[in-house]
């Protein structure tokens, strides 16, 4: 990711399916330097893609904390309740982050399934709005992107896009500079990413 001082460290990664968007956030979890990585996992894809067992308790969650990688399957804590579980992995990741040293990152996918359209859970909105104080920064993953509240909009301190074809989806895009042609139009694997103060970086994952 573009290496430019933000005030916010929020990055959101905006594909259709089979693009890249995910391949990309997960390397970027595995190469860069984190104390910790936290996961919300709920439909286990992360856990199928990085053949790493899920977190469905507190006290799994604090074994796993110790290998860093923490990834929250809420079934178990919160049945029928994903909404809360998901409020709860936000609290004590950001509890987590001020404890430990070092950068930490939380991922979530399709966040906009997770929270009111309303309003942005406070638990959240601790994460993205004073993480990096803590070392805490947020890497979010959507297929559609203008199903993300304003809020976090407005938060995101970076844009990585792959390949988005849907007029209401590009509408964020365009508003950050993206041409919405060359977005329509790049292959998969490729990408643009534009960071909020300055910079954009253009390149292409190897598989």
């Amino acid at each position: 990711m573009l290496q430019v001082e933000n005030k916010r460290s929020v990055t959101i990664c905006a594909g259709v399916g089979q693009s890249g968007k995910s391949t990309f956030a997960f390397r970027y979890l595995i190469n860069g330097d984190f104390t910790a990585r936290f996961i919300f996992d709920p439909e286990g894809e992360a856990a199928q893609r990085l053949q790493l067992e899920p977190a469905r308790d507190v006290y799994e969650l604090g074994l796993a904390l110790c290998n860093g990688w923490v990834l929250f399957d809420p079934h178990t804590l919160f049945p029928g309740r994903v909404a809360d579980g998901f409020a709860f992995f936000c609290e004590w990741t950001f509890e987590m982050a001020s404890r430990l040293p070092g950068q930490k990152v939380l991922m979530v996918d399709e966040v906009w399934k997770f929270i009111s359209s309303q309003k942005v859970p406070e638990e959240l909105a601790l994460c993205v709005q004073t993480g990096r104080k803590r070392g805490l920064a947020t890497v979010l993953n959507t297929q559609l992107p203008n199903k993300l509240h304003l809020a976090l909009r407005n938060e995101c301190s970076e844009l990585v896009c792959f390949r988005l074809q849907d007029s209401a989806v590009l509408e964020f895009p365009v508003e950050r500079g993206f041409n919405a042609e060359e977005l329509r139009a790049l292959p998969d694997l490729h990408f643009i990413s534009r960071a909020e103060q300055g910079g954009e970086l253009r390149g292409k994952i190897k598989l």
